[in-house]
């Protein structure tokens, strides 16, 4: 058996508890990253006896699009087992997991387990704030130990996510991170990052129409100079208060 973390995680919150996973399993895996732009033209295809953990943020309540359009024509399966994770920043993750398992059995591979996991909001961070936490880990952790046993007994039974079809309609990008030109030295960091292309290397400005939010460029930049201006960040927090006030639970199937 060898082991894969397939991702697309721009502030890597989803990587580190796909990290956690696989160490849990006590398997080295081999990290397979699709969240640069360059991955859209990265091709794999999966062995029988490989298994692969794909993992994904919830953008509102979906698949982030840009990843499901590079997994859906790039990557396969070969009846390849796979478990899904789904990371949301304490709101809900409604149709985000029924889709990425779609996504998955459509593209060759048996899902034989899957789990929404909470993280620390990407753009409020003060929702999920130290999540994934002790509790979380604990039952992260528990989690690979079922997952490796399902393994090793050759279960291959299939499940049943959460979430509806048709899936909820997918929103469009409402924000784009605005550049500090005085503190910008040019560096190109973000540019490279963009998982959309979207930052123009020599102006270093982002086109709004190829932003997804994904805030990749803000975590990068290594003098601070890229941000959400405030008065669209105040908006966003009176939105998402009452969301996520309260703790959510993790959620696992298998």
């Amino acid at each position: 058996m060898k082991l894969y973390n397939l991702f697309f995680s721009p502030t890597d919150s989803t990587r580190d508890v796909l990290d956690f996973l696989s160490i849990k399993m006590q398997t080295a895996a081999e990290d397979v990253d699709l969240t640069l732009y360059q991955s859209k033209d990265l091709k794999m295809t999966f062995a029988p006896d490989d298994v692969v953990l794909i993992g994904v943020p919830s953008y509102a309540g979906r698949v982030p699009q840009i990843f499901a359009q590079r997994f859906a024509e790039n990557i396969k399966g070969s009846e390849t087992k796979a478990v899904l994770i789904v990371t949301f920043g304490n709101r809900a993750y409604e149709d985000t997991l029924i889709e990425l398992k779609d996504l998955a059995e459509n593209s060759g591979f048996q899902v034989i387990a899957a789990a929404a996991v909470v993280t620390q909001h990407s753009i409020v961070p003060q929702f999920g704030a130290g999540r994934p936490d002790g509790q979380d880990k604990e039952e992260l952790k528990n989690f690979a130990a079922q997952v490796k046993n399902k393994l090793a007994s050759q279960n291959t039974a299939a499940i049943t996510v959460s979430g509806n079809r048709p899936y909820k309609q997918a929103m469009a990008s409402a924000m784009a991170p605005v550049l500090a030109e005085d503190k910008c030295i040019g560096c190109g960091t973000c540019v490279i990052a963009c998982p959309t292309g979207a930052i123009d290397k020599s102006s270093f400005e982002c086109e709004k129409a190829k932003c997804i939010s994904c805030l990749r460029c803000i975590k990068v930049c290594p003098m601070n100079c890229r941000y959400v201006p405030e008065e669209i960040l105040a908006k966003l927090k009176a939105h998402l208060a009452p969301l996520c006030a309260s703790r959510k639970d993790n959620e696992f199937f298998i």
